[in-house]
């Protein structure tokens, strides 16, 4: 898929962060893009906005609950009443970070059904399979991108849910690979290192274990160019998980023999290591958790 011109996606999570950027990226590139969130961030409706009276839209926007299996049939359901046909790329983008989140340590998920799971996890592959069949009965070919992250690769105890949901989002695409020359679609992951949203720089929780200030975080744009490579550059197999670490390096991860992580993105920061020592304090009782506080 060289050329964005005419095409369509289907992107969820776009109401805010790197999904958002990378909707105005492909409309900026002639391509007509479905949001679906649960709501749109001030900046995604006030870029909506600007865009005025569409006739014929090139960006909708869609309430989406991405745990709810009903709720992604029914996207695509939208997408074709109001983009037509079945959309040539999906990127299922919602996500939320553990540090901003219920977590493992946050002992406030009373039903530990760990929703983080349902929307890092099961939402994209859930929308995987939908979008699979969905070209099939059109017989067309298609690119999917899924957000993946370094923690696949470089776990953490104070984060283990969000690390655990990225390793299977690497792991989804790698086996998923087959499809590309199956039956042309192609499965593919970005995975970045910290990246400068507003998640990060706006929520408590997020800044217990990043400091902007200090730690080096990735400019949306740098993640954003290197997913419309992904989605545009057919050097990129199917199976292929990128990976972002700083600025104009990006780097295939393998998945036996690779060098781990790379960037400045990458590196270890000061947070983490005051939250394992926490951690720590609170196993050995020591230190109180706080209900509500996202310190771990």
């Amino acid at each position: 898929m060289s050329d964005l011109l005419h095409k369509t996606a289907l992107v969820t999570g776009g109401g805010s962060g790197i999904n958002l950027e990378l909707a105005k990226s492909l409309r900026g590139k002639g391509c007509a893009v479905l949001i679906a969130d649960i709501a749109l961030s001030p900046p995604a409706a006030a870029w909506l906005k600007s865009l005025g009276n569409q006739v014929n839209p090139q960006v909708v926007f869609h309430k989406t609950d991405v745990t709810s299996l009903e709720q992604l049939l029914e996207v695509f359901e939208v997408f074709e009443k109001r983009l037509g046909g079945v959309p040539d790329i999906v990127v299922p983008g919602a996500g939320v970070y553990e540090g901003s989140f219920p977590g493992f340590w946050d002992d406030r998920d009373e039903t530990l059904s760990y929703k983080l799971f349902d929307i890092n996890m099961m939402h994209p592959i859930r929308i995987t399979r939908i979008a699979i069949r969905k070209m099939r009965e059109v017989k067309k070919p298609g690119t999917i991108l899924h957000l993946s992250s370094i923690t696949a690769q470089k776990p953490s105890v104070v984060l283990p849910l969000y690390s655990v949901s990225k390793a299977a989002i690497s792991q989804f695409v790698r086996c998923m690979a087959p499809l590309d020359q199956m039956c042309g679609i192609r499965i593919v992951g970005i995975a970045p290192g910290l990246v400068d949203t507003p998640l990060l720089r706006n929520t408590a929780g997020a800044q217990n274990h990043v400091d902007p200030s200090t730690d080096f975080l990735l400019p949306t744009e740098e993640v954003v160019g290197a997913m419309v490579a992904l989605l545009t550059d057919i050097k990129y197999a199917g199976g292929t998980v990128l990976e972002v670490g700083d600025i104009g390096s990006w780097r295939e991860v393998h998945l036996l023999g690779d060098a781990g992580p790379q960037g400045r993105s990458t590196r270890a920061r000061a947070k983490t290591t005051e939250a394992t020592a926490k951690l720590a304090k609170m196993l050995m009782g020591e230190e109180k958790p706080v209900p509500g506080s996202s310190k771990l």
